[in-house]
Parts: C-alpha cells; structure tokens; sequence
C-alpha cells in the first residue's frame, strides 16, 4: 500500500521548487509508492500525486562527471483522483474527456472560464466553482491544475528552471532528449476554440490531438 503524504504549497509563485525539493528525497522508492495528497486533507482526499513516476530513471553513463545528469524524468508523477476518500483511476481524466466535458456542461459559464484563466496563468483557484452539470467543477479544475503542473515538469521545464536542487534531464522512451512542447498552451487553445464556438470537440480534436 502506498504511504500517504500531505503536501502544502507555501509560496503558488514557486510551487515548481517547492515540488521539486519535496519529490527529489523519495526518487529511489519503487514506481508509486508515495501519494502526495495536494488537494483536500490525509483524511478526506481529493486530489494525489504518485511518485515516483514510471518515467523517472536513473541514467546509465559511461563516463560520469560532477556535472552530469545522473537522472532523467526525476520529477514525473501520476495525477490520481479521489471519490469519497477513496483512490480513483488517472484514466477518468484525460485531456479528452475534460475538453468533452467543457464543452457539453461548461462552456457558457462566464466564472468557470475567468478559473481556468486564472489557473492556466497561476496555477491558482482563488474562487468557489460553479456548480454544474457533468463533471464536479472543483474536481475538474483541481485534476487539471496538476495535470498541467506535470506537463510543464515532463515538457517544458529543465532543472534548473524548476530550482531542483539533483541535476536530471528530460528523456524520451529512446534517451534521447524530449523536446518542449506546448503542454497547457495546446490545452488552453483547445479550451478557446470550443469556448468561442469556431469548433466542436470532434472537430479539435482532429486540430489539437
């Protein structure tokens, strides 16, 4: 069984750093075995981080240095949700479903858009969300929050950027080095295109996979 760990953010304006200097002590545990509870309490979860995730690795180099990179993906986490103080599964929340979803309940709140605005830009939830059909607001915005915090770690991020305190590297599945991508931007301008009517879900989806 996983242990169970609370994590708080102190500072949202340097919450990479603090993630990276929390996470960095548990990278040699086996796949999963540490939920980060970041949203809710030890005792009424809502939202988990498992870590260490399945693209964290140790590097294998012929000729290491002092200044090598001893570790690739070192950051990399599984979002987990959870229902009724109990773990659910990562695959309910998709990128698809959550864009599926906006559409069809979301999309003509004018206060669920200035939360995802906000949290697009600060990785903040500063309001109480609406209540609306489909998926819970809270657990919709709060699933996406780290869901996007975990691409910027994967994709966007280097070492240094995050303030990690353990050198590592951004690897794909063949070692070679991960290219930047767009992450929450490609996300977002899903979001807009359905927002603003120019597509339907279907129709984004074949633009922005």
């Amino acid at each position: 069984m996983a242990k169970k760990i609370l994590l708080k953010i102190h500072n949202p304006e340097k919450i990479y750093n603090e993630l990276a200097m929390t996470l960095c002590s548990y990278r040699e545990r086996s796949y999963g075995s540490v939920i980060f509870i970041v949203e809710g309490t030890i005792a009424n979860p809502r939202v988990g981080i498992r870590y260490p995730g399945y693209k964290l690795k140790r590097r294998t180099l012929k000729r290491p240095n002092k200044n090598s990179a001893l570790w690739a993906n070192l950051l990399d986490f599984e979002v987990v949700p959870f229902e009724h103080k109990k773990e659910g599964s990562s695959i309910s929340f998709t990128y698809a479903k959550l864009l599926m979803d906006y559409e069809m309940y979301k999309k003509n709140s004018d206060i669920f858009w200035e939360m995802l605005s906000e949290l697009f830009e600060r990785n903040e939830i500063t309001k109480k969300p609406p209540k609306l059909g489909g998926i819970d607001s809270r657990q919709f915005l709060e699933m996406l929050k780290w869901m996007w915090i975990q691409e910027d770690f994967n994709y966007r991020l280097s070492w240094q950027e995050t303030g990690s305190p353990i050198k590592y590297r951004l690897e794909n599945k063949t070692g070679s080095v991960t290219s930047k991508g767009a992450g929450r931007s490609k996300f977002f301008a899903a979001l807009i295109l359905i927002k603003e009517n120019h597509f339907d879900f279907a129709t984004v989806r074949k633009i922005i996979p």
